[in-house]
């Protein structure tokens, strides 16, 4: 299962968690103190930022921008592999 980093403050947090446990591995923690909110994917032994948004953007905004970023990932690195 494919493991994602969520950084974002309550309630947003929790949301994003409840759309895409049943997908991948979740791990979250509390927004850093620039208030800045990401979405990072663990690939090849690194976190690579998927994507990041602002803590009162449009819930679907960002689980759009998560699924269209997760697949151009997903199917870059399976055309290198």
């Amino acid at each position: 299962m494919q493991k994602i980093l969520i950084l974002a403050d309550d309630p947003i947090r929790t949301r994003i968690e409840e759309k895409l446990r049943r997908r991948f591995d979740i791990e979250s923690i509390a927004t850093p103190l620039n208030g800045i909110c990401e979405i990072k994917l663990h690939l090849h032994g690194r976190w690579i930022t998927l994507c990041r948004f602002s803590p009162n953007e449009n819930f679907r905004d960002i689980i759009t921008m998560f699924n269209v970023n997760y697949d151009l990932k997903s199917r870059t690195t399976k055309s290198i592999s």
